[in-house]
């Protein structure tokens, strides 16, 4: 048996092949076609079964070789991508903590010929594309929420009485008046009256007219700052048409999403589960892929980070905050999900109010409601059947 550890760069890739004898050669791996194509021919001299290639999962950089060895015909069974906290531990064992690129290769190829590795989840054709969509689209959801805080800290300088009037300063009249009058004073020059009709004309259910005089009176007697105000005018400008476009592009990108996760076999089931949507399901699936990497359910509770991280030496007894350890996409679907359920689920309900009523706190009582909610989607999709539910 032969085993090869890469230590994964940006601009090139060390590499050590070790032998069963324990004899190794060290080597580079240049990031271009003729460095791929010269290290191809080196994995083809050797037999596929005889053969188990090791990376660390850094970052994005160890998919194009991941992806080149594939394309050389081993099968993922040959080519581990390594848990990057165990690797790390390993390199640890080094007493003389000696560290560079080659030693890493060395250490790699090392911990795959003592067997005791962990693998990381590594997605591969459908499952990349649904993997890489849901992801930008939690960074395109962050980037929204991003935009919208840095709207209301303009608002608290220049209008800081406009979200007393508008609980949600993100609704169609809202968004319409700090378009078009971004200051109070903007805002304060218009009639009563004509402010009641360009509210009336943009509102369907309506707003009082108590509420609109409010709004006047308060755009005329604001204590909004008055110093550089034009300056915060053309950013406000700048963050509504950044915000607009965000949520174009999430709209956009959703809908995308949802014709490739309609594809997978899992998506009448874990839709099934109460508090599970289209993006949260989405997300759930492209994170765990194959269900049966997952021996138990505790598994699937670690790889979220759900798992708790025990502290405890002699008598002394720690909190047990959970790991976080994992994939953050997943453990935030869950938590959002379980969220939603114990809302609107009896069995999910109970469990959240039953730690409630315990005197813990509204992020343990998520937690535990998250942990049973892991074990769900584990039986969903390990079984291929929806969720029935369950009489608390």
């Amino acid at each position: 048996m032969n085993y090869l550890g890469i230590d994964v760069g940006k601009f090139s890739h060390s590499a050590c092949l070790l032998d069963e004898t324990g004899r190794k050669k060290i080597f580079q791996i240049p990031s271009n076609k003729q460095g791929f194509e010269k290290f191809g021919k080196l994995v083809k001299s050797i037999k596929v079964d005889e053969l188990l290639v090791g990376m660390e999962a850094t970052g994005h950089y160890f998919l194009n070789i991941y992806d080149f060895l594939l394309g050389l015909g081993l099968l993922s069974e040959n080519v581990a991508v390594l848990n990057p906290l165990q690797v790390k531990a390993f390199r640890n064992t080094n007493l003389r903590g000696a560290k560079s690129d080659d030693i890493d290769a060395t250490r790699i190829a090392v911990l795959l010929r003592f067997g005791d590795f962990q693998r990381c989840n590594v997605a591969i054709d459908k499952l990349m594309n649904l993997r890489e969509l849901t992801r930008l689209r939690s960074g395109l959801v962050a980037n929204n929420g991003d935009i919208k805080r840095k709207i209301i800290s303009v608002l608290d300088r220049i209008f800081p009485e406009f979200p007393t009037v508008f609980s949600n300063c993100f609704g169609k009249t809202a968004m319409h008046l700090i378009t078009e009058y971004p200051t109070p004073e903007d805002l304060g020059s218009l009639s009563l009256t004509k402010l009641e009709k360009t509210i009336k004309g943009l509102s369907k259910r309506g707003i009082s007219k108590s509420k609109i005089e409010k709004l006047h009176h308060l755009a005329t007697n604001s204590v909004g700052i008055k110093l550089g105000v034009e300056a915060f005018k053309i950013e406000l400008q700048i963050l509504i048409a950044r915000l607009k476009m965000c949520k174009e592009q999430i709209t956009d990108l959703e809908q995308k999403i949802s014709k490739i996760v309609n594809k997978f076999p899992g998506c009448k089931y874990i839709f099934s589960i109460p508090g599970v949507g289209q993006s949260t399901g989405a997300t759930i699936l492209a994170e765990i892929g194959d269900i049966g990497n997952f021996k138990s359910s505790i598994k699937l509770i670690a790889f979220a980070g759900l798992d708790p991280k025990l502290k405890q030496s002699g008598k002394y007894q720690g909190k047990t905050p959970i790991s976080k350890r994992g994939s953050k996409y997943l453990r935030s679907a869950i938590w959002q999900s379980a969220m939603v359920a114990a809302r609107v689920d009896p069995m999910f309900k109970k469990i959240y109010q039953d730690k409630r009523d315990k005197g813990k706190s509204h992020k343990y009582a998520v937690t535990a409601t998250a942990n049973k909610m892991t074990k769900v989607i584990y039986s969903v999709l390990k079984n291929n059947r929806p969720f029935k539910e369950q009489i608390p």
